[in-house]
């Protein structure tokens, strides 16, 4: 190995992009990662009134506890630096209502009552008016905020690129083996190293998520990523490029890492 590797290796570390704190419970999340945004539906669970928060990657506010019209109103997707939301019903998941606002000026908002929310394509939402029960779509043109008819098979998929960690079911490399691993392993490979996830117990009984960052054969890096956790968290992480997110049981708390 050269020695600019070796030195680009040691110096390669996990750092903290991030620590929010939101003002309410977060129940949705959704990544523009095109323009490196974070939309963040967060609820006031004494009235269960939302709010919506935009932050970038690198940890500050483009938009927060910005309050929906209704109750009704959950977060459907951020796309093109715009924030999409759509309508439910009490006693269904989909109702009538699209709202689009612009992110860094909420002022500049488009809100349609006669169509249903389908999905998110490349550059634009797929709805239907409300009064066709299925089979027909429109694209709402997410750049010129208008309605376009347009053939389904020039729409282009929406692409995330949000990644999760797989479940690694290999034999436990060296490096791992004096850590107190409770449970699973999670990996995924970032570059040139590999990033290894799992939970411990601290001497209190809480859990910690603690990463590791490491080569084929050595570990370069281990930090305690997420600590005081009282239950395990439905995912571990989520990657974006080479940025990893997470949340805390408080469900206010959301964090995130460079690696």
């Amino acid at each position: 190995m050269s020695p600019w590797i070796e030195n680009y290796m040691a110096n390669h570390t996990i750092s903290k992009a991030f620590n929010f704190i939101f003002t309410y419970p977060i129940w949705r999340i959704e990544i523009d990662a095109e323009n490196k945004l974070i939309a963040i539906e967060t609820r006031n669970p004494d009235d269960t009134f939302p709010y919506f928060n935009v932050i970038t990657f690198e940890g500050t506010y483009v938009l927060q506890d910005f309050k929906a019209i209704a109750k009704e109103w959950v977060l459907a997707g951020i796309q093109c630096k715009k924030l999409i939301l759509k309508k439910i019903a009490n006693n269904s998941p989909i109702d009538a209502g699209i709202q689009v606002i612009d992110c860094y000026n909420p002022q500049l908002q488009e809100t349609w009552f006669n169509y249903i929310f389908i999905g998110m394509v490349d550059q634009g939402v797929l709805i239907r008016p409300k009064v066709i029960a299925e089979g027909f779509q429109l694209f709402l043109n997410l750049q010129s905020m208008s309605i376009e008819s347009k053939n389904e098979i020039f729409f282009k998929p929406y692409a995330s690129e949000l990644v999760y960690p797989i479940i690694y079911n290999g034999e436990i490399p060296l490096f791992l083996k004096d850590f107190p691993i409770d449970g699973e392993i999670w990996i995924n490979t970032v570059n040139d190293y590999f990033i290894w996830a799992f939970y411990e117990k601290d001497r209190n009984n809480c859990y910690q998520i603690r990463l590791v960052q490491s080569t084929r054969e050595t570990l370069t890096e281990s930090i305690i990523a997420v600590s005081k956790l009282e239950l395990k968290l439905f995912n571990i992480y989520f990657l974006i490029h080479e940025q990893i997110f997470l949340l805390t049981d408080n469900k206010r708390e959301f964090v995130s890492y460079l690696v």
